[in-house]
């Protein structure tokens, strides 16, 4: 199951845009090849890691 694009979906259209920024800074992505993860969602398991931690720190700040 694709994580990101799981949580993403439920995301307000603000919160994608900051939410992606963040993601984007934190692996080092570009625009586009954060779009291509998110629709097919083959990460390393060190981008894995950053993305469940940042969904984990997002959702509660934003609950």
């Amino acid at each position: 199951m694709n994580i990101l694009k799981h949580y993403y979906s439920k995301l307000s259209r603000y919160n994608k845009s900051m939410f992606r920024e963040a993601i984007i800074d934190a692996c080092g992505w570009s625009y586009g090849t954060f779009y291509y993860k998110l629709k097919n969602g083959n990460f390393s398991k060190l981008e894995y890691k950053v993305v469940d931690d940042y969904i984990k720190a997002f959702f509660f700040r934003n609950e």
